[in-house]
């Protein structure tokens, strides 16, 4: 009878809703008008909840839940999935969605942070995730603000490149004489060429750029200039390093590669006239 007494008043204790702040990171369907809401909290990490009804159209929640959305959540606790009941938008950053290049960087930035994250984790990478979608919004470098993010991501995750070493010897390396391996995360001296499989080409300039990033304050690095052939060259090598960590291509990587490219061009074209 006391152990089953306990096990009631334990039972009554258990909260039944939690609230808390949240970045929206993605959705998906679920059953009827319902969708699988993925958020990264500073409590909890990153979760998956449900929203139900969100796709009616005199839903309570529709225009809280966007991906990229900063919230405010009350959710309550259930038995396979936690519910939210209430949504509030704290931030949309629609700066971030005024144009093409700003929209698929900052897609791309949900995408890094959903992926570097498992259920239940990841709560380290909620303040990294609302500083660079502030510093799009704001209007700050793109290649400044995504950069920082991914070398941030990388570091908390035990992946931070080697770009001043060769990862082969261990002798520093002259930007001038580094090629580059993602598939081993970082630069080798042409001389070590022959004992290093997977590697490709960098430029001095791209290098020398990458390192200032690593190492830098951001309000060091807005004073790099970055051209549209350099910022090419530097999202390639950090999207195949990317694609390296997480084992998987991210569709968010190439499309922002793909609108570069699409930049890049009409930059070409209104020079040469």
């Amino acid at each position: 009878m006391s152990v089953a007494g306990g096990f009631d008043r334990m039972t009554e204790r258990r909260p039944r809703a939690y609230s808390t702040k949240a970045i929206v990171i993605g959705q998906r369907d679920y059953v009827d008008s319902a969708r699988i809401i993925s958020i990264l909290s500073p409590e909890f990490g990153k979760r998956e909840v449900v929203a139900r009804g969100l796709l009616k159209p005199r839903s309570r929640l529709a225009g809280h839940l966007e991906p990229g959305t900063y919230c405010q959540l009350e959710i309550a606790v259930g038995r396979n999935l936690d519910v939210i009941r209430e949504a509030q938008t704290i931030e949309m950053f629609r700066e971030a969605r005024s144009d093409l290049q700003s929209l698929t960087i900052f897609l791309y930035a949900l995408d890094l942070a959903d992926k570097f994250s498992l259920e239940d984790t990841g709560e380290e990478l909620f303040n990294p995730l609302l500083t660079v979608i502030q510093r799009i919004a704001k209007g700050y470098s793109h290649s400044v603000s995504i950069r920082s993010f991914e070398f941030e991501l990388l570091d908390s995750s035990g992946f931070r490149p080697v770009l001043d070493r060769c990862i082969h010897c261990g002798s520093d390396v002259p930007a001038e004489e580094a090629v580059w391996s993602p598939t081993n995360g970082g630069v080798v001296l042409k001389q070590c060429l022959d004992r290093v499989q997977n590697v490709s080409s960098i430029s001095a300039r791209a290098l020398k750029v990458l390192r200032a990033y690593q190492e830098w304050d951001f309000d060091q690095l807005v004073a790099i200039a970055v051209d549209s052939s350099l910022e090419l060259e530097l999202s390639a090598v950090m999207h195949g390093l990317m694609k390296t960590v997480l084992e998987r291509e991210l569709k968010s990587a190439n499309l922002v590669e793909e609108v570069r490219w699409w930049q890049a061009s009409n930059d070409q074209v209104t020079k040469a006239n």
